[in-house]
């Protein structure tokens, strides 16, 4: 199989893929009167994969053609284009400022010139080894007015953007292209997991307070903190559900298998609540014969992993000062996050408000109650961003191709030759 990037910035079919420690999730859609259809799902058991960095390319390899393969059988598509969606330690963020300067006596802003101020702010990252994954705008100031939202149309002499970047090792990313080039797919762009899957969980209303979106994932806990209807700030704690499934392995003396399984069936982050008479049988290492244990203990267990997840986000809130600009609280999504009793413990152990977020069903059309899950937040997500994205390109490409495009190019190197300074 392969799929190339589409040419004309609208794909008809896209493929949204979800590489994470536990599982690779695949959704196929299409664009419908502002909806998008879902076509397909499939998911495969993550292979070779740890807190988010491909540790085994054979097995990454089979578990990434296993979901794609999934996902056409159900869709009968094949995709035009691949998005995929990453998280890990491997990732960093920061915030940037830039600046161009207009005219002495100001003119109007177009949107050529914020295009430039926000491209202006690569020359500050300091990538050295890593790739730029994103390049987003958090607000823009035209001279000595701040908190612009969009500054096109307006007077000005000179134009500033605060910028925020998010940037991942280029050699991890270079291994998981390998993977995706053996299974003969080429990746047309690649996104940070909690930033696109805002894009299906969070309101607009809640992205303008001021919310917290984390993504508990296998083998990380990934953040994204949205105000003013932008992101401010992206990091990463590398602990997630597969360590809570390793301390239950250890704490039980059973298989991991056997650990996820009663983490699932049995688990809870919210020990206080568990009856201490309640007796559980969970199987020995061998998976030969059973042990009786408190299912209490059991969950005391995942909730120590989970205060010390909760102590690491504190922490980091405290010390970047954002927990002030909290006034819409957090929202807990993806696979980790169904825990039962995780929502009501983060609440109590941060004093925020805490919901669950699953993508919203207005937005999609198809397969809606399978993808009414935390699961699939970030493929839902990814399919918006994509088809975001590709109405942008074809905007551009529409912009610069034939001759008025040219025409215009040479009009705006004109106005600055003789306007600037």
């Amino acid at each position: 199989m392969r799929f190339l990037p589409s040419l004309d910035g609208n794909p008809s079919v896209i493929a949204a893929m979800d590489v994470g420690t536990s599982k690779v999730c695949t959704l196929i859609g299409q664009p419908r009167s502002g909806a998008i259809e879902i076509l397909g799902i499939g998911m495969s058991a993550s292979q070779g994969i740890r807190k988010g960095r491909i540790v085994n390319i054979e097995r990454a390899t089979h578990a990434i053609r296993e979901s794609m393969s999934l996902a056409m059988e159900v869709a009968r598509h094949e995709p035009d284009v691949v998005y995929v969606a990453v998280a890990g330690d491997y990732i960093t963020s920061a915030n940037l400022e830039s600046e161009v300067i207009l005219s002495r006596g100001g003119r109007e802003i177009t949107k050529r010139e914020v295009d430039k101020v926000v491209e202006g702010s690569r020359t500050q990252a300091s990538t050295g080894d890593s790739r730029i994954l994103h390049l987003i705008p958090q607000e823009f100031s035209v001279d000595d007015q701040h908190g612009i939202a969009d500054p096109v149309g307006m007077i000005g002499s000179a134009l500033r953007a605060r910028v925020h970047l998010i940037t991942a090792q280029e050699t991890q990313m270079m291994n998981l292209g390998k993977c995706f080039q053996q299974v003969g797919i080429d990746i047309a762009a690649l996104a940070f997991q909690p930033y696109v899957s805002a894009l299906s969980v969070l309101t607009p209303a809640e992205k303008e307070a001021g919310t917290l979106l984390v993504d508990m994932g296998g083998g990380t806990t990934d953040m994204s903190m949205f105000y003013e209807c932008s992101i401010w700030y992206s990091w990463v704690i590398p602990l997630g559900g597969e360590h809570i499934t390793s301390d239950l392995a250890v704490g039980l003396r059973t298989s991991r298998e056997e650990a996820e399984k009663i983490k699932l069936r049995y688990g809870s982050a919210f020990s206080k609540y568990i009856e201490p008479e309640e007796i559980i049988e969970v199987k020995d290492m061998g998976l030969t014969s059973l042990q009786t244990v408190r299912r209490k203990f059991v969950c005391e267990i995942i909730e120590a992993r989970v205060r010390e997840i909760l102590a690491i986000l504190r922490s980091e809130l405290r010390s970047t000062g954002l927990g002030r600009f909290i006034r819409g609280g957090i929202v807990l999504t993806g696979g980790s996050s169904q825990l039962e009793g995780l929502v009501d413990f983060t609440s109590t152990n941060l004093k925020i408000p805490v919901r669950l977020g699953s993508p919203e069903s207005q937005n999609y059309v198809g397969m809606v109650q399978t993808i009414a899950n935390p699961i699939f937040s970030t493929v839902c997500g990814l399919l918006d961003y994509s088809v975001n994205r590709g109405r942008r390109e074809k905007v551009r490409n529409n912009r610069s191709l034939g001759p008025a495009g040219k025409a215009q190019r040479v009009v705006d190197w004109l106005r600055d030759f003789f306007m600037m300074g």
